[in-house]
């Protein structure tokens, strides 16, 4: 009996659909909506992890939103390790260094308040452009596609 066959060659019997075992599997991604990729890409410090996956998905790959909000996820988390890794390093050689200690952590402050307001504006589905990672980000996503 033939297995993509629709009825029984011998008797005449319809058959029953088979599933193979590829058919069952599906992309851990077919799941997530666009609103909801876009969202998980501001999750902060933690949000870089889906927006690199959400870069390198197929699914994703000529979704002009979500990949904007995913290169502008990734450009702010690379503001954040700056602030966060190099600037206190560099500043360390220079004297007075209470005040520039205060400038470093206001930074941080201003770049956590920045994931949390792109999520939120994420959420209700409204796209806003960073000043200079806003603008890198859209130059990312038009030469990647």
């Amino acid at each position: 009996m033939d297995a993509g066959a629709s009825y029984c060659a011998a008797c005449g019997a319809p058959q029953l659909a088979r599933t193979t075992p590829e058919s069952q599997y599906t992309d851990f991604l077919d799941g997530i909506s666009d609103r909801t990729a876009s969202v998980l890409c501001y999750i902060p410090v933690f949000g870089v992890i889906p927006a690199i996956v959400f870069l390198a998905s197929q699914k994703f790959r000529g979704n002009v939103r979500v990949r904007f909000n995913a290169f502008q996820s990734v450009y702010l988390f690379v503001a954040w390790l700056i602030v966060s890794s190099a600037m206190p390093v560099l500043i360390l050689g220079v004297p007075g260094w209470g005040m520039e200690h205060v400038f470093v952590e206001a930074l941080k402050i201003v770049i956590f308040g920045c994931w949390i307001y792109l999520l939120i504006k994420a959420a209700h589905q409204e796209q806003v452009r960073l000043p200079i990672l806003g603008d890198l980000a859209a130059r990312s996503t038009s030469e990647q596609l």
